[in-house]
């Protein structure tokens, strides 16, 4: 697997980390060529949130990445996918609540809207919408933020994006 980034935290002081979290997300392009980012806002352990980011989460005990991403596509989007693509691992920090968190990030198709989410509560609270982006519209909302946590999950989605976008134009070119 092509690790992709190791970051640090540079908005929180350095407590130490005391948790490690394993989450596969996902980019899932419809047939319009749009890829889905959940928009989120609201206010939890990071303070207020106002930013987009992937699909995805934590993988569970005895689930590979791959059949986790499977199940936050359903989940978070209420949607099913084919043609999962692996695009490589972010490694990152997040100081606030002593974390290092690896995310596996994978591309995927829509094949439907099942219609039902089975979000958790934060995500009910937290999840705004889904916001359906091209790829220039992703990248632009990705370089930007107006929060700590905002950055830290923007770099985080915005690296493993643009190693997606440069993986799909080398194997159109082959």
């Amino acid at each position: 697997m092509k690790l992709l980034a190791v970051y640090d935290d540079p908005y929180y002081e350095d407590q130490g980390i005391t948790q490690l979290r394993y989450t596969a997300r996902v980019f899932l392009r419809n047939n319009e060529g749009k890829y889905a980012f959940l928009r989120i806002v609201g206010e939890d352990g990071f303070g207020l949130r106002d930013h987009i980011e992937s699909a995805g989460g934590g993988v569970e005990e005895g689930e590979t990445f791959l059949e986790a991403a499977h199940r936050e596509v359903a989940e978070e989007l209420g949607f099913k996918a084919d043609r999962f693509q692996l695009i490589g691992m972010v490694i990152d920090e997040y100081h606030l609540i002593e974390r290092m968190t690896c995310s596996v990030f994978f591309s995927a198709q829509l094949v439907e809207d099942s219609g039902k989410t089975q979000r958790t509560q934060e995500e009910t609270i937290l999840i705004q919408t889904v916001e359906w982006l091209h790829p220039h519209e992703v990248l632009g909302r990705l370089s930007t933020a107006n929060s700590p946590v905002g950055s830290l999950i923007h770099r985080r989605d915005l690296t493993a994006f643009v190693e997606h976008l440069t993986q799909r134009q080398t194997n159109q070119t082959e």
